[in-house]
């Protein structure tokens, strides 16, 4: 039988993958708004919130605390950090029109409840004093490949998803510029992870 903080731990998961499922399909299926030539997959939002939904199905189902689980946990939290903090630092100012009248519960479930219901079932739940250094250098590869990735599409189609990758309007020097800028801030993050998880775990 289970113990009761792994009954505890399943639960919390549950409730906050359910929150997570339903904000990817709102975004897949009942789009609130739509940039022509762009699929919800284009998104990093739609992305990350998939790969946190996988990685709550993955800590569901996988009770035992290893180096490849804190990789999953420590990486996919760094990517919905990222995305909860660059929608309500740069994109709500950005497109004042969007949010005059507030940010919609269905915004905050794929850039609020996601991230903080992530972050709260580590804090809670999850072993501490597994995330290990050199695994960082790791973290960075897909939100490097998204970038460019989406830079070369973009460039051919002439559509993109964030302002801030929009080489066609601010010219790939200043895109460059930004890549640079969310670099500084998120790396420090991506370190602060490591450096709580093992500090909470010592």
């Amino acid at each position: 039988m289970l113990n009761s903080n792994r009954l505890y731990s399943i639960a919390f998961k549950m409730f906050v993958l359910g929150f997570v499922l339903y904000g990817l399909y709102l975004s897949f299926f009942v789009p609130d708004f739509e940039i022509e030539g762009l699929p919800a997959i284009s998104f990093f939002t739609t992305q990350s919130n998939i790969l946190v939904a996988m990685a709550l199905v993955y800590l569901i189902t996988e009770p035992r605390h290893g180096r490849f689980r804190s990789f999953i946990r420590g990486s996919v939290m760094l990517y919905i950090l990222i995305t909860g903090l660059v929608f309500h630092v740069l994109l709500i100012p950005a497109y004042p029109e969007l949010f005059a009248d507030g940010v919609k519960f269905r915004y905050h479930l794929t850039h609020t409840i996601a991230p903080v219901g992530f972050i709260l079932d580590w804090l809670l739940f999850e072993r501490k004093g597994l995330m290990c250094c050199r695994d960082f250098k790791y973290w960075f590869v897909y939100p490097l490949l998204y970038w460019s990735g989406t830079v070369i599409a973009g460039r051919f189609s002439g559509v993109y998803p964030y302002f801030f990758m929009d080489i066609n309007s601010i010219g790939l020097a200043f895109a460059l510029f930004w890549l640079l800028f969310l670099l500084a801030l998120f790396i420090p993050l991506g370190l602060l992870l490591i450096w709580l998880d093992n500090k909470i775990g010592s």
